[in-house]
């Protein structure tokens, strides 16, 4: 079964000022962070909006991870989004099957791709076209376009901690990665919020131990 985690983050040192909203969950997540929801708060890959009120003063993240569809994170402060990375495994197949829907009006593109019985030759022939015109640095430069690492210093990470984000979203190294599944492990351990797994907010009955 796929993990389906998301919620809010707060340092500790800010956990007051979040607990004067009445979130309907606050918990420490380690001694660094911890982790809340609010009544808008779903299992989403969008950050609720009711929490915007609570960023004027203090910064929160807000992260998901479903497994084996994407991940991704949301830095909010002074009410306003100052950086967000949305990293959906399934984009790709999203984007190659409007490509063969755009050419191929009159078809259907999973037909055609999958379905009859020349789909393996068609989809080698398409793929070729569609990787011409969509580079993986180009879905790279789309993937951090607003991606701000220097708003991670909000969250008292030091400057190696900064130096590690920086090299692990920079354009090279997503354009080389091999194992999807490293970067997120990376970057939670850059964070030190390893300890975000299988929380999300209709499971809380789950976290009150």
């Amino acid at each position: 079964m796929s993990e389906f985690t998301s919620g809010s983050l707060v340092l500790n040192i800010h956990r007051k000022a979040i607990e004067d909203f009445n979130p309907i969950f606050i918990k420490p997540l380690n001694d660094k962070w911890s982790v809340f929801f609010t009544e808008g708060t779903d299992v989403s890959d969008t950050y609720p909006e009711d929490i915007i009120k609570m960023t004027a003063g203090v910064p929160v993240l807000y992260f998901y991870n479903f497994e084996d569809h994407g991940w991704g994170f949301t830095i909010l402060h002074q009410s306003r989004v100052v950086s967000a990375f949305d990293y959906s495994y399934e984009e790709d197949e999203i984007e190659l099957q409007n490509y063969v829907q755009e050419r191929f009006p009159e078809e259907e593109a999973i037909e055609l791709l999958y379905v009859n019985p020349d789909s393996d030759a068609f989809r080698v022939k398409i793929l070729g076209k569609f990787y011409m015109e969509h580079s993986k640095e180009d879905k790279v430069k789309k993937l951090i376009m607003s991606l701000d690492v220097d708003a991670f210093a909000l969250f008292n990470i030091d400057s190696g901690g900064l130096d590690r984000l920086r090299d692990m979203f920079r354009i090279e190294s997503l354009v080389s990665l091999q194992d999807r599944f490293t970067l997120i492990d990376d970057f939670k351990a850059t964070l030190d919020i390893k300890e975000i797994c299988w929380i999300r907010a209709d499971r809380i009955e789950n976290l009150m131990n």
